[in-house]
């Protein structure tokens, strides 16, 4: 039988645990390249927008530009969607490693974005890396079936 991973949601740790969980320490590694981010935008005609700017103060970009911005070639941005927000990543440091986001270049990634970061990673990490915002990005990758009660997955005769 297996284990249940639940990394979307963050568990509050009590006294008697003294290591950090995963999530925890992929929380601090992301906090820490936020510190050593140096973006160069390279990319006039779509910059990357302050913190501060509001999702419906967004400029709007579509698809067709989304998906040119694949990171291939020495001069093509490397974007991602989470949510229909569009991301710059080109010149982010993923703690993962840089093919954790290429794989996605110029495509949507929101349930294996969710999959691994939380509220506070969005508000640290990926506020700083919005360009614009867009609809109708398709993700590459079906959702694998999320498992309910003790039900293993893809397993229906088990009762």
């Amino acid at each position: 039988m297996g284990r249940i991973r639940l990394a979307c949601f963050s568990a509050q740790r009590t006294v008697l645990d003294e290591k950090p969980t995963e999530n925890e320490k992929h929380e601090a590694e992301c906090a820490e390249q936020v510190e050593h981010i140096e973006l160069s935008v390279k990319d006039d005609a779509y910059p990357i927008l302050q913190k501060k700017t509001k999702e419906k103060d967004l400029p709007f970009i579509r698809p067709t530009e989304v998906k040119k911005r694949s990171g291939e070639g020495d001069s093509n941005r490397l974007w991602i969607v989470v949510d229909s927000i569009v991301l710059d990543v080109t010149d982010y440091q993923h703690p993962g490693g840089r093919s954790i986001i290429a794989g996605f270049g110029g495509q949507d990634c929101s349930w294996q974005w969710w999959s691994f970061h939380n509220r506070a990673i969005w508000q640290e990490v990926a506020m700083g890396l919005r360009v614009g915002r867009t609809e109708s990005v398709e993700n590459p990758h079906r959702r694998p079936r999320t498992i309910v009660g003790l039900r293993k997955h893809g397993f229906d005769e088990w009762d």
